[in-house]
């Protein structure tokens, strides 16, 4: 936490922040944080001690390392187990609607063949028609 020196607004997180030592890094000697903060009410941007850090950014614990590491392969573990689970489904689900499309087809084949005979029939009809309304034109043609 660091006090604006323009307004006195308290500003809780840095824009950025990086540690610096005083005396050259040794096992146990603690570091400063120094961060860049911006006023949330002045804008102003100024420089302050962010926070105490114990060990240098480099020395991280292998242990913490590798349970973090563990981690986040399980997460993706579960991830590829719902993403294999939902390609299944959706296989499924496209063979499911290729069959139908299929039906569909089919269906609309029967339809387009019903309707070609019955204008073939009303065709015929319209000629009969025509002939017994009117049998001197059918004699000329």
């Amino acid at each position: 936490m660091a006090k604006c020196p323009s307004c006195g607004t308290e500003v809780a997180v840095p824009i950025k922040s990086w540690p610096v030592a005083f005396i050259r890094e040794r096992a146990g000697v603690p570091q400063v944080c120094v961060g860049i903060f911006e006023c949330p009410t002045c804008k102003s941007k100024f420089r302050s001690r962010a926070k105490a850090v114990d060990q240098p950014a480099g020395s991280a614990n292998v242990k913490e390392l590798v349970e973090r590491i563990k981690v986040i392969r399980g997460g993706f573990v579960q991830t590829l187990f719902t993403l294999r689970k939902k390609i299944s489904t959706i296989e499924k689900e496209r063979s499911s609607l290729a069959v139908k499309v299929d039906e569909l087809e089919r269906e609309a084949e029967l339809r387009a063949d019903a309707l070609e005979d019955e204008v073939q029939r009303l065709r015929e009809d319209i000629k009969s028609l025509k002939e017994l309304l009117d049998p001197s034109s059918t004699e000329t043609t």
